[in-house]
């Protein structure tokens, strides 16, 4: 089966799990600093899990990635990309910390797998948008590396200000070997790129040796 053809109590599985780790994550932070605390009184380590628990603080986000998304920016990949190449893209976004956890699935793509892979932002260049979006300029410029980085020297000639050449190494420095695999990882979402998130113009593109400009695509859309 595909995964981008996943039903939907799989992506719903998927979603309390991701929200479970950024939970957990955030309330075992809390009830360290309320234990290590010489004000800390019984029982709110017990609150501090009932409010990480509330789902109301996180931001469900969800994705097919595939070819038809990437021939739709423009690109057109190669008449050789498997006509089965496709994924998904499922994350947990928390709406105090701004931190999105998620998990990017694959499978069936060309020979090689993923080159790279980045978060980027789909601009109309209307003129109100973040300084990384040109002025009368449609464009999608990376705003975050999930795994790899540009290779080659001037693909990435809007590279935000805010990152150093550090973070063009993403958030792995290398991205899965394989056709078909999961990449699991955690953005920080920066101040400039939260409202394009909540309104849809943030996509994930997956590049690949036989699709360099990108093989499978998709805008990461709130889940319902």
């Amino acid at each position: 089966m595909k995964l981008s053809s996943l039903p939907k109590i799989a992506y719903l599985i998927m979603a309390m799990f991701l929200l479970a780790y950024s939970t957990f994550t955030t309330a075992d932070n809390h009830n360290k600093k309320e234990k290590d605390s010489p004000t800390a009184k019984h029982g709110s380590g017990e609150k501090a899990w009932s409010d990480a628990g509330d789902d109301k603080r996180f931001t469900i986000f969800k994705a097919d990635l595939t070819t038809a998304n990437e021939n739709m920016l423009g690109k057109k990949v190669n008449p050789q990309t498997p006509k089965d190449a496709g994924g998904f893209f499922i994350g947990a976004y928390n709406n105090q910390t701004h931190m999105l956890s998620f998990m990017v699935g694959y499978s069936d793509l060309s020979p090689g797998g993923v080159a790279m892979s980045h978060f980027h932002m789909q601009c109309a260049g209307d003129g109100k948008e973040p300084p990384i979006c040109k002025p009368g300029k449609a464009s999608g410029p990376i705003i975050q590396t999930i795994c790899g980085m540009p290779t080659n020297p001037g693909m990435v000639p809007d590279w935000p200000k805010t990152k150093t050449d550090k973070d063009k190494h993403g958030l792995e420095k290398k991205c899965s070997v394989g056709t078909s695999g999961f990449i699991m990882g955690k953005w920080m979402v920066e101040e400039p790129y939260r409202k394009a998130l909540m309104d849809g113009k943030v996509f994930i593109n997956m590049h690949s040796k036989l699709d360099p400009k990108g093989e499978i695509s998709g805008l990461l859309m709130k889940g319902k």
